[in-house]
């Protein structure tokens, strides 16, 4: 269904996760394969955390690699049982309700992905106003103008941390181009 939900379904959703109103909250929903361009995501997190910068990175899914990826979060200092972990693994979820309240409360969706074609994690993500990153020339990326309807980057954490440090500063305006 296209449109957010509403205030009290995300917070119901998310209630049991530290996602702070003032810190921005980029999302991944999607099988847990590091040939989706999950290692950008990570190493994109440790960039973003070694420059001071506060954020929640949510993976919603499971798959073959989800323990190589936990386990790559808590080498980079990701995760590990602080209250403030940067990253959460929330395992599968199956409710499409479900699912739009997280698409409702994330700033932005993460989809470094050259595997994938036409994501539809993506359309879900857009049909609640939440923009993507996805790499540039990639299938996925087909239909997104950068800064209008999505951002796009070069395949590499570099390129993802730049990015999300320019864009996080204005939240409205991810808020814009999700719309």
């Amino acid at each position: 269904a296209r449109g957010r939900v509403d205030a009290e379904t995300v917070a119901k959703v998310t209630r049991d996760y530290d996602l702070p109103a003032d810190v921005p909250v980029f999302l991944f929903v999607g099988r847990m394969m590091t040939y989706k361009g999950l290692p950008i995501i990570l190493d994109a997190m440790k960039i973003l955390a070694d420059k001071g910068m506060d954020f929640r990175m949510v993976f919603i899914g499971k798959g073959p690699d989800r323990e190589l990826l936990e386990e790559s979060a808590r080498e980079l200092g990701l995760m590990g049982g602080s209250s403030a972990d940067k990253c959460i693994f929330t395992g599968p979820v199956y409710d499409r309700d479900v699912l739009r309240a997280w698409n409702t409360r994330a700033d932005l969706f993460l989809f470094p992905s050259t595997f994938d074609t036409n994501g539809l994690v993506v359309r879900e993500a857009a049909a609640c106003g939440l923009a993507s990153v996805l790499i540039r020339d990639s299938c996925a990326a087909e239909g997104i103008t950068d800064g209008q309807n999505g951002f796009l980057i070069d395949e590499n954490a570099e390129s993802m941390a730049e990015l999300l440090l320019q864009v996080s500063g204005d939240l409205d305006h991810l808020h814009e181009v999700g719309q």
